[in-house]
């Protein structure tokens, strides 16, 4: 994203985000900064005492018009994950680049078994995403309990090309498959995508004897942000964030949405790296 750019974002929130303008001149700024250069990191303890002061949203968020809400999954002090309509349709562009990544094909049937509820990270977009892309998400729930032998039964019904499942879920779909004594291929799926949050250490994935992906959004805005390839490589849009490593730790600028963070600090170890092939335009990191 050009410098134009960045400096028309930090313009809009000064004059928007109380909450900016009176962090941007406290920190000796008498107008919007012009780059990100010399801006505190900003973490999540600041947006949650934010949102106490200012229930039930807080003012950190740059527009009020929400159209969806939930918790955020992973362990944060924040309270809120809202979308404005602006930012679900940002968001099923943005996951239907993830999810055509990591296999899904315009067409395709896609299967997810995320609870049901809104704290997973992608249950609240991951249908926008797959319509965005052409696909038709068939939600299943979650693989635990008497439900996974109704998931099942659809599956040999319809057969899906592609399942979509949390790390937990990812587990629960190899046991139940162990349990009938077949594998994901026999049932139809060719592709699997496993989503967390970026900040959930990359817990070890059972055999699947399908290509598996890993999909990682940050709760606090983007659900689908960045898709890790084959050799540990994330890439996230660079027309939707940008994305800077400060003293080794995952930093985060978000360019449109809603939740507006600027130089949010995620508490992640990474480094930058050059983006793979066919992805020139985005923005690449490892963590650890």
């Amino acid at each position: 994203m050009s410098a134009p750019d960045v400096a028309r974002r930090l313009g809009v929130l000064f004059r928007q985000s109380a909450f900016w303008r009176e962090r941007w001149r406290a920190a000796g700024f008498d107008r919007a900064p012009e780059s990100l250069d010399g801006l505190a990191p900003l973490r999540a303890d600041e947006l949650a005492a934010d949102e106490g002061a200012h229930p039930p949203y807080g003012t950190w968020r740059a527009a009020s018009d929400f159209v969806r809400v939930g918790v955020p999954r992973h362990p944060s002090p924040l309270g809120m994950l809202v979308f404005t309509p602006d930012d679900l349709e940002r968001e099923a562009r943005v996951g239907s680049v993830a999810l055509a990544a990591a296999g899904l094909a315009p067409g395709g049937r896609e299967t997810n078994s995320l609870p049901g509820g809104l704290p997973t990270p992608g249950s609240l977009i991951v249908g926008d995403a797959a319509q965005a892309l052409g696909a038709l998400d068939m939600p299943v729930g979650p693989l635990a309990g008497p439900a996974r032998d109704v998931a099942f039964d659809f599956w040999q019904r319809v057969k899906p090309d592609f399942a979509i499942v949390d790390q937990a879920g990812a587990g629960d779909l190899a046991a139940l498959l162990a349990e009938k004594g077949t594998t994901a291929k026999e049932i139809g799926i060719r592709a699997i995508a496993v989503l967390s949050d970026l900040r959930d250490p990359p817990a070890p994935l059972p055999p699947l004897g399908v290509p598996v992906a890993r999909i990682a959004g940050l709760a606090e805005a983007f659900s689908l942000l960045a898709v890790c390839d084959a050799d540990g490589v994330w890439v996230a849009p660079r027309d939707e964030v940008v994305v800077e490593v400060l003293d080794g730790e995952l930093v985060i600028t978000t360019l449109h949405h809603s939740a507006a963070l600027v130089r949010y600090a995620t508490g992640t170890r990474a480094r930058l790296v050059s983006p793979p092939a066919g992805r020139s335009e985005d923005v690449a990191f490892v963590l650890g």
